[in-house]
C-alpha cells in the first residue's frame, strides 16, 4: 500500500487516543485533592473530544483503504502515550494529562502532517490540523492550571 506509513501513523493516534481515553476514565473517578471535583467535570467533556477525534481517525484510515485498529491490546503496543500507573492528586494528574496533550500535538505537528502533505493527502491533513487545534487548545488551558495552582 503506497500511503502504509499514513495508516500506520493515524493508527498509531487511535491507540494514543484509546490509552488517554482510559487513563482520563481512571482520574475521573479517582481524581483526589481540592480540585477533584473539576478534574471529573473536565475529564468528562475530554472523553466525549477524544470519542469524536478516535472516530474521525477511523474513519479516515478506513477511506485510504487501511483498517483501522480495534483491540485493545494492539492499542497498547502501538501507542507512544504510557498507561496511567497510580491514582495521583489533581496536581500530578493535570501535569500528566498535560504532558500526553502536548506529546499528541507534537507527533502530529512533526510527523502525521508532513506526512500527509507528502502524500498530497489534503483531506487527512486537514484532520490532522483540526485535531492539532484541539489537543494544543486543552494543552494551554491545563497549562494555565497548573500556573494557577503554582501561584495559590
Amino acid at each position: 500500500m503506497q500511503n502504509q506509513h499514513l495508516v500506520d501513523f493515524l493508527n498509531q493516534q487511535i491507540a494514543n487516543i484509546s490509552v488517554l481515553h482510559v487513563k482520563l476514565q481512571r482520574y475521573h473517578w479517582y481524581a483526589k485533592g481540592p480540585y477533584g471535583y473539576v478534574i471529573e467535570q473536565y475529564t468528562e467533556d475530554l472523553h466525549k473530544q477524544l470519542d469524536d477525534m478516535k472516530k474521525s481517525l477511523g474513519g479516515r484510515v478506513l477511506s485510504i483503504g487501511g483498517r483501522p485498529i480495534a483491540v485493545m491490546s494492539k492499542f497498547l503496543q502501538e501507542a507512544t502515550i504510557k498507561e496511567a500507573e497510580a491514582d495521583d492528586e489533581d496536581y500530578e494528574v493535570v501535569k500528566t494529562m498535560r504532558h500526553d496533550y502536548s506529546q499528541l500535538a507534537q507527533e502530529i505537528k512533526i510527523t502525521g502532517i508532513p506526512l500527509a502533505k507528502r502524500q498530497e493527502d489534503d483531506a487527512t491533513a486537514g484532520l490532522l490540523i483540526d485535531i492539532l487545534g484541539k489537543l494544543e487548545y486543552e494543552s494551554i488551558r491545563l497549562t494555565k492550571y497548573l500556573i494557577d495552582a503554582d501561584q495559590k
